[in-house]
């Protein structure tokens, strides 16, 4: 160091003893330091002198720190100019941005500086549904893209830009019936009509709606007369093809036909069951790469049919209204199948649950009744009676989440809707006021009806059992539990009070019976004291952790009967409530959010997480069947088919940013129709590189 820099060092150190910082920086400024200055002039909060040395210095990652604090909109647009040139400092100023809350610049930020992940996160926390998707887009994430332009074109159907990119990615995968729509209210948008024509024609001549295809090139040619008369011209010229998108459109990495798809998006995959109404199909939703049921009305024509329909799509008005995770999500209604696209309970129904006339074990009906009442109590906050509340339209999820579905004859009371239909539901489980239409449905309706299957589980008969159940729900005795079960003689209170054929005279919300349920003992009587003692002997430990994403409520252990212990104080057991066999594991926190993330990767040919429950520190995961790769007898073709489901495993598996790294025989079950892949103990230190030549050496 000079003798000048020493000297200017005291100088400039003796102004900030006393206090001088303005002098101290204005004497920094002369000698050529401009990002000391900056520094100084900050400490005494002149905030304009210390964004212009800061900019000075090139520290622009530090002028917009300061802008920030002095609320400086001009420095700050200027700034954010002049950022996106130098990466490196737009990722220091967007930490700052995201600490002042100031969101949307913070992902501007990071776009800029190439980490379109974190930006496409911070637009969508902000509300740019649009932004976020234009990130993920350019980092080729079509579907992530195509899922938030979807939200956006619903939350403003006037967004052209978002229909037309939307129904881009559309088309891009072979759904064109579904990109036509967005791209028709693209078309509407002056700045985008083009554009959103020229894929237009194309889709409709996909579909082979030739008449729609011939009039969007009308009106595409209104704008550029110039372009050929003839689709099949207009194709060839604009996509290489006379067939278009057609000729190319992907599905999976191929060529798919649309006209194999519900709607140009839903493959069916097997039938799930049918009603009076219609039918209901499990189908892959190829957009979302999901498993969903869809409902699909079959009525005749005439009034029944308008009416079936009408009741249809109330079904669908009021069930996509209604997010509880004790209510079946509807994610789509298309009023031209018309069919409704719903979740996939893959678990089946309560009435399944309660064939044979046996009660269901008290944990369990314990568990089904406040799951009810905790989606009854959503349903009936909006406004809406079930109407049609019975154990066949109670559903249970792959984790054993119980919800209410089919809202295909609710009432909405906001409506005023009358009494045609009344008879609607079974009556089985039908409140006096619904048989003889004397009142208004209400949330006692429910309750009864809740009452009826209350009754179902605890004794394993319908409180009236007919066949003439008209007259019994209208004239005869409230039954007793205890006529059953003298045992459980002390639900006879609120199952009376259920059941009272008064509407008055019932519970008057949801939250009275939730109540009443709580004071209620749920201790099984067939379960004394040496077989409790036993139970409790058999109870896993605390042991190493395991798996997944937790689900509403937990499953109590009493639904589990333990089987034999397995490795690392895992038990195989019987879960009472979805019948089939699975593996309990001890489960802290962090191996909690390991699971979760492993969670990410789910497929057919992974190790299934049912549940985590992290405060009883247990966790439930598939226990497949079959045999570990080391024992099973494969002949060529089954053998070559189990190695690509492991492949198929492993690329979910890496697209979720994971690696197995412990790819053993033992760790590979062979089970009939599929081989599943056992999940990772623990993350490694592995290369997803690594696991290929891994499968590669078990084979």
């Amino acid at each position: 160091m000079s003798d000048e820099s020493r000297e200017l060092d005291a100088r400039v150190d003796a102004l900030r003893r006393a206090g001088r910082y303005a002098e101290a920086a204005n004497l920094c400024l002369q000698a050529g330091d401009p990002a000391r200055a900056s520094d100084l002039f900050a400490a005494v909060w002149d905030w304009p002198a210390a964004i212009r040395a800061a900019e000075q210095a090139g520290r622009y990652a530090h002028a917009y720190r300061h802008a920030l604090e002095a609320n400086d909109r001009g420095a700050l647009t200027r700034l954010l100019g002049v950022l996106p040139d130098h990466p490196d400092q737009a990722v220091e100023a967007a930490g700052a941005a995201e600490r002042k809350g100031r969101v949307v610049d913070a992902a501007r930020l990071h776009a800029a500086a190439g980490d379109v992940a974190t930006a496409a996160e911070l637009y969508e926390r902000a509300g740019e549904l649009g932004e976020a998707a234009r990130c993920h887009e350019s980092a080729g994430r079509y579907r992530e893209a195509g899922i938030l332009y979807e939200r956006r074109v619903r939350e403003d159907p006037h967004d052209g830009e978002a229909a037309l990119r939307l129904g881009r990615i559309l088309a891009h995968f072979g759904r064109f019936e579904h990109a036509a729509r967005a791209l028709q209210i693209a078309e509407r948008d002056p700045e985008q009509r083009r554009s959103a024509l020229g894929i237009l024609i194309a889709c409709f001549a996909a579909l082979e709606m030739h008449e729609a295809a011939v009039a969007c090139l009308d009106r595409l040619r209104a704008l550029d007369p110039a372009l050929p008369r003839a689709v099949p011209d207009f194709l060839r010229v604009t996509y290489g093809d006379e067939r278009g998108l057609a000729a190319y459109a992907l599905e999976g990495g191929g060529v798919h036909d649309a006209s194999q798809l519900l709607a140009g998006r839903y493959r069916v995959l097997r039938p799930l069951g049918s009603g009076a109404t219609g039918r209901v199909v499990l189908t892959h939703d190829g957009f979302y790469d999901r498993e969903v049921a869809v409902k699909i009305l079959g009525v005749g024509t005439g009034s029944q049919g308008r009416d079936a329909y009408a009741r249809f799509a109330r079904e669908a008005r009021v069930a996509a209204g209604i997010e509880h995770p004790n209510v079946v999500a509807v994610y789509e209604f298309n009023p031209d199948g018309p069919f409704l696209v719903m979740e996939y309970m893959a678990g089946g129904t309560l009435e399944e649950r309660l064939e044979g006339d046996r009660p269901l074990p008290l944990a369990i009906a314990r568990h089904v009744a406040k799951s009810l009442l905790a989606g009854l109590e959503a349903v009936h906050r909006r406004g809406v009676i079930h109407r049609d509340l019975k154990p066949a339209n109670v559903f249970f999820g792959a984790a054993g989440d119980v919800k209410i579905g089919d809202f295909g004859v609710a009432h909405l009371q906001d409506l005023g809707a009358t009494l045609t239909g009344a008879l609607l539901g079974t009556l089985a489980y039908m409140a006096p006021e619904q048989i003889t239409g004397s009142a208004q449905p209400h949330a006692a309706t429910d309750l009864y009806a809740f009452g009826c299957i209350l009754h179902r589980m605890l004794t394993g008969t319908l409180p009236y059992p007919g066949p003439d159940f008209v007259t019994q729900h209208l004239e005869s005795p409230i039954p007793r539990v205890a006529a059953r079960r003298p045992e459980l003689g002390h639900f006879d209170p609120l199952v009376t009070r259920l059941l009272d054929k008064a509407i008055d005279a019932r519970p008057g919300s949801v939250e009275e019976v939730r109540l009443a349920l709580d004071a209620l003992d749920w201790t099984d009587p067939d379960e004394n004291a040496l077989e409790r003692l036993v139970k409790e002997e058999q109870r896993p430990p605390t042991p190493p952790r395991q798996s997944a994403a937790p689900s509403a409520p937990p499953p109590a252990l009493e639904r589990f009967t333990l089987l034999e212990p397995l490795e690392a104080g895992a038990w195989l057991a019987h879960d009472t409530l979805l019948e089939r066999r699975v593996r309990v594991e001890g489960c802290d926190a962090a191996r909690a959010a390991w699971l979760q993330h492993l969670g990410q990767a789910d497929g057919p040919h992974l190790q299934a997480i049912f549940d985590v429950d992290v405060e009883n520190e247990r966790a439930v995961l598939e226990q497949p069947e079959g045999e570990p790769l080391s024992r099973a007898l494969l002949d060529d073709a089954r053998r070559e088919r189990v190695q690509a489901e492991l492949e198929a495993a492993l690329r979910r598996l890496h697209a979720a940013g994971l690696v197995h790294g412990d790819l053993r025989l033992s760790n590979v079950i062979v089970g009939p129709g599929r081989a599943v892949l056992m999940l990772p103990t623990s993350a490694t230190s592995s290369s997803p590189d690594d696991d290929p030549a891994a499968l590669a050496a078990l084979f």
